[in-house]
């Protein structure tokens, strides 16, 4: 983002705090280029993190994005190219974490017309995504008896690079939350200098109303997560209102206190995925709960989101610190693997 952008969205945020809480907007505007300088967050840190209410010595606990950018380019630094084009690419990832990943699904670009249109027939809803997708964007869910060209559907995939896939069954539990819409766990977990694993934070990201998607920029609300007992452990937030959330406002269901099936699978899902890829060193894992268990959707490797796991008010700085503690010291020592 130019600097000039950057700018822009930072006053276009100090306004939306000027009509949502009052105040004036340049005060906003000012303090948040401050927070800028001093802690490299963003205009979303500033708002989702509630940086105007944060005396300083507090906005420095916080993972904000310039320091969240600093811990994936020296916790990352060992990480093959090979391996980063893999977390880069959906079906790449799909096949290295196969086992994890569980869903049927095809590339199209490496994929028969025949084929595809045997995928298509054996499954009445589909997930259409990019392989490079982020933040939720070019996500559709497509009913099959719909499609009325197939041919031409599949031109439309193969020239544009998509996967589709079959729906996942998520949990009851979760599907009471926000039906139609795969609400899933995102844990961030990090490696140290020994090569020891921590879980950093969590959250339950949900889908807003009307969203085929859970992500936090498609109109999703994220709930914190108590990471030892796997509840949530408050209200949730979006990324445009100062406002809680208690209950889920396209369900009205009740969140904080919510417990997540699973818990220990999905804990140990997250070893396994870092084991899997011993050179990553930072990464979001987004994860989803199903009736027997829980799957691995994707990997946000080079920017695994900070807001969203410090919703519940404590700033994770401090423990990427720790991970980052030695991390100039020379490569080579023996690493160990053991969750943290």
């Amino acid at each position: 983002m130019s600097q000039w952008n950057a700018v822009k969205k930072t006053w276009k945020m100090a306004e939306s705090l000027r009509r949502q809480r009052g105040g004036l907007a340049m005060r906003y505007f000012l303090d948040a280029i401050g927070c800028g300088y001093r802690h490299g967050a963003s205009p979303e840190n500033y708002l989702v993190l509630r940086f105007y209410e944060l005396k300083d010595a507090e906005r420095y606990q916080y993972l904000t994005s310039g320091r969240s950018s600093k811990a994936d380019r020296e916790l990352n630094r060992r990480l093959p190219k090979e391996d980063a084009r893999i977390m880069a690419q959906k079906h790449l990832f799909y096949r290295q974490f196969e086992g994890l990943v569980k869903r049927e699904y095809r590339y199209v670009p490496d994929t028969e017309p025949a084929d595809f249109e045997a995928f298509l027939k054996g499954h009445e809803c589909i997930i259409c995504k990019p392989s490079r997708g982020i933040m939720g964007h070019g996500i559709r869910k497509i009913h099959t008896k719909e499609i009325e060209d197939i041919p031409s559907f599949y031109e439309e995939c193969r020239k544009n690079n998509m996967l589709v896939e079959e729906c996942i069954v998520q949990h009851e539990v979760l599907e009471h939350v926000r039906p139609g819409c795969v609400n899933s766990i995102r844990i961030n977990a990090a490696r140290d200098q020994k090569g020891q694993i921590h879980l950093i934070g969590a959250c339950l990201k949900c889908g807003g109303a009307g969203a085929v998607a859970d992500n936090f920029h498609s109109g999703g609300i994220a709930y914190p997560l108590d990471l030892d007992r796997g509840c949530v452990s408050g209200p949730g937030r979006n990324n445009t209102e100062i406002r809680d959330y208690d209950r889920h406002p396209g369900t009205d269901y009740y969140m904080p206190g919510l417990q997540i099936p699973h818990w220990e699978q999905i804990r140990a899902l997250v070893n396994e995925a870092m084991e899997r890829m011993p050179g990553i060193g930072y990464v979001g894992w987004d994860i989803a709960v199903t009736p027997d268990g829980c799957e691995l959707i994707e990997g946000n490797c080079h920017w695994p989101g900070g807001n969203i796991i410090q919703l519940d008010g404590i700033g994770k700085y401090p423990q990427i610190q720790k991970c980052l503690e030695g991390a100039a010291e020379e490569d080579g020592k023996e690493e160990k693997h053991i969750i943290g």
